[in-house]
């Protein structure tokens, strides 16, 4: 028989409490049930899979604990789209909000809400008045973002016991892709959320647990012959001893559910959205493409491929070859890319949402796409005219295309006008991947199909990466969602 609190941890209905709610908006009954679990324990993960209403079961928590004082830390990209969100879901009489966008604005001490992104909070200023302040409930938006075992100043600030925790009463979690890509990138979340529930496991010790050795690439000493002798050279190598199969997946789906994460796949409680695929297709080899794999960079993807590195996108193990490798690829297939895009448009798809990594590529596709009616955004867009974009691209009939950079597309939005969504440079990360195509693939999808297009060039090592990512994508599901 099932553990009581696993069960409850995929529950669709409460059993016992209704949290507060505005008296105009209307929330779900699995909405419900997961502020339910929530609230059972200290501190908890919302881990609903994207597009499933995870933003307002924050608040509804909020809502629950009768807090008076709240601080959101999310993606830059966001703050305005939690901002509307509280003011929409929030209990609190006559409630204010207080989103800083530069480390100028300091710190309200009034505000009910304090909405900060993730990098501002390094800023020694801002987290030092934040320290000064006692804070009822802490939410931790797109909770990924603390993957980094080793832990780099961010998650330092946030996970550590004499840093923000130190100052808040409870801390709420919301994530859909809590492993972007392997069980380890969730070991921070757990040790800040209740450490008990892996038994307080090193970071070794978790990673020996949850992996087998398969052996891959590491940064690290390196003993090499020289003119004058042996010495030590820190630098990317292939290890036998390294630990990147995952194992006991099961497990740590258990101890997950139990203790600290409530999740519930869109198939359970949003039965009418229809089924997500992803499409490959193929594109044809042209002189520019040929060109581009040909590039020395590729020799270095082929070995991380050839050992499964486990994040293609970490900075520590991709060097600039590499970087440029992928850069020139994207530039020929761009062409490519955008005329299969208009035959989409053409043959009677009304809306398509577009992302790429590069900005020349961008840069090339939103010169081909424009006549169709174009919103766009990338890193450098003001986070008010990204919002502009989506409103846009969401309420404009004659606005055809929403073009962006994945990272900044593929977060937090909502994108349901579109049923189509291209990839002209797929990620080489599966959440990355997943992330995207559920901006269309959420709650409000009114179509009868989500799909993701992902252009690949046949035979070669650029089609082995984007399948191996959509596969991964099954694996991570193992390990959340397996019964």
């Amino acid at each position: 028989m099932e553990d009581y609190q696993v069960e409850a941890s995929r529950a669709v209905e409460p059993r016992f409490y209704w949290a507060p709610t505005p008296p105009q908006m209307t929330a779900r009954n699995y909405q419900f049930a997961g502020v339910e679990y929530i609230t059972a324990r200290k501190h908890g993960l919302i881990g609903d899979a994207p597009g499933v209403g995870k933003t307002a079961q924050c608040i509804m928590v909020g809502n629950a604990i009768e807090a008076k004082r709240t601080l959101v830390v999310c993606p830059a990209s966001l703050r305005l789209n939690w901002e509307k969100e509280i003011w929409q879901w929030s209990t609190t009489p006559n409630v204010t909000t207080y989103p800083i966008a530069k480390a100028s604005d300091g710190v309200s001490m009034e505000a009910n809400y304090v909405i900060i992104s993730y990098d501002l909070l390094r800023n020694v200023a801002i987290f030092n008045a934040i320290m000064d302040l006692r804070w009822d409930h802490l939410i931790l938006d797109e909770a990924h973002a603390l993957k980094d075992p080793k832990g780099n100043k961010r998650t330092r600030l946030i996970c550590a016991p004499d840093c923000l925790p130190s100052v808040v009463g409870r801390i709420t979690m919301a994530s859909g892709t809590i492993l972007p890509n392997q069980p380890i990138e969730c070991y921070n979340a757990v040790r800040l959320l209740d450490w008990e529930a892996i038994n307080c496991a090193s970071l070794d010790s978790f990673r020996e647990f949850y992996y087998d050795v398969g052996g891959g690439m590491i940064r690290g000493p390196v003993l090499e012959q020289g003119d004058n002798g042996p010495y030590w050279v820190n630098k990317l190598h292939y290890s036998d001893t390294v630990r990147n199969v995952p194992r006991n997946e099961a497990d740590l789906q258990f101890r997950l559910r139990k203790h600290v994460m409530v999740r519930r796949l869109k198939e359970d409680v949003l039965h009418e959205l229809p089924r997500k695929q992803y499409h490959p297709f193929p594109l044809a080899l042209t002189s520019e493409i040929r060109a581009a794999l040909k590039h020395p960079g590729w020799g270095q993807v082929e070995k991380l491929y050839e050992m499964d590195a486990t994040d293609f996108d970490d900075q520590s193990i991709i060097d600039g070859e590499v970087s440029t490798a992928r850069r020139l690829l994207g530039e020929a297939k761009v062409e490519s890319v955008c005329k299969y895009i208009i035959e989409l448009l053409e043959e009677g798809v009304e809306k398509v949402v577009v992302s790429a990594h590069h900005k020349t590529v961008l840069a090339v596709a939103r010169e081909k796409l424009e006549p169709y009616g174009l919103s766009y955004m990338d890193g450098s867009t003001p986070v008010a005219r990204r919002q502009a974009a989506v409103d846009k691209f969401q309420k404009d009939p004659t606005c055809r295309v929403i073009l962006g950079q994945m990272q900044v597309i593929g977060e937090g939005h909502t994108l349901t006008a579109a049923q189509d969504v291209v990839a002209i440079e797929p990620s080489w990360v599966p959440s990355h991947l997943e992330q995207f195509a559920d901006r269309c693939h959420r709650y409000g999808q009114k179509g009868d199909y989500v799909l993701c297009h992902l252009p690949i060039v046949p035979n070669s090592l650029d089609e082995r990466i984007v399948a191996r990512a959509v596969e991964k994508i099954t694996t991570i599901h193992k390990a959340l969602d397996a019964r």
